[in-house]
């Protein structure tokens, strides 16, 4: 097989740079290829452990916690909730609190598990933002953001080779989220149709800053043309589609989060379409 991909290396060199001198050259580059992409093609299809994200999720979400001194009461409830929303049975939520309890240590191993994970999941990278989400959601779930969790989500960014400047709009956006369903200008519908997104139900009349945190949570600018809007929405939407989630490896109990996200995300691209007046 390495002959073959020397021989039409080559002749795609020579073909391209018209010179014989870069047939010869293709027959030394093609095996180098074959091998390379050998060396590649297990890691992209390799299956990666739901329980590592799990696992892991809960760790750093226990670490979060302990950064900003003593854990709270409020801070085990966060937890509590974050396990009643991912369904977990009994077995895995004994999983679940030890992690959370090992991510209390002062010893807990941050970079050594973000390097684990980042290795099962790095040609999943929506996978890996919705890591990001969650935990950004469970440290702004006092309403604002301490310094020291925000140094260890930048740790994490860091970890997910995911830009610092890109964090930080994940951080803003996730803020706006958490802003925007604290003013229940919606209900959100327990029901999850397979046709699609529900629709948010207005309950009061909308605010500035209801538009603004609508915006935010697309990651667009208020004063962006409605065509800009909706590719902003739909990459959205396909980010945080649980099916598409699911297929690239996010542990299933992580579905019922996704569905709430792709709703949300739902509800303030309704807001700002009755706002603007597009269909």
């Amino acid at each position: 097989m390495s002959f073959i991909w020397a021989v039409v290396t080559g002749i795609v060199f020579s073909y391209i740079f018209k010179s014989g001198w870069f047939f010869i050259l293709g027959l030394f580059v093609g095996p180098m290829l074959y091998r390379a992409f050998n060396n590649l093609a297990p890691m992209r299809n390799n299956q990666p452990s739901p329980t590592l994200f799990l696992t892991v999720a809960f760790e750093v979400l226990g670490h979060l916690s302990k950064a900003k001194g003593q854990v709270t009461q409020d801070d085990i409830n966060i937890a509590s909730q974050f396990m009643d929303q991912l369904q977990l049975d009994s077995e895995k939520r004994k999983v679940a609190q030890h992690s959370f309890n090992r991510g209390k240590a002062a010893d807990y191993p941050l970079q050594e598990r973000l390097n684990e994970l980042y290795s099962q999941y790095r040609y999943r990278k929506k996978v890996l933002n919705i890591f990001c989400e969650h935990l950004i959601r469970a440290a702004i779930s006092d309403g604002s953001l301490h310094a020291k969790e925000e140094q260890i989500l930048y740790t994490v960014a860091q970890a997910f080779h995911i830009p610092r400047a890109q964090m930080a709009i994940y951080i803003q956006m996730m803020m706006a989220s958490y802003q925007f369903q604290r003013g229940e200008h919606y209900q959100q519908n327990s029901q999850y149709q397979q046709q699609g997104y529900h629709q948010g139900t207005y309950q009061r009349q909308t605010t500035q800053n209801d538009l603004n945190n609508a915006y935010s949570i697309l990651g667009v600018d208020p004063n962006a043309d409605n065509a800009t809007i909706k590719r902003a929405y739909r990459k959205q939407m396909n980010e945080h589609h649980p099916d598409k989630l699911v297929s690239k490896g996010l542990p299933k109990e992580m579905l019922e989060a996704a569905k709430e996200r792709a709703q949300q995300i739902q509800a303030a691209y309704d807001l700002i379409k009755a706002h603007k007046g597009f269909k």
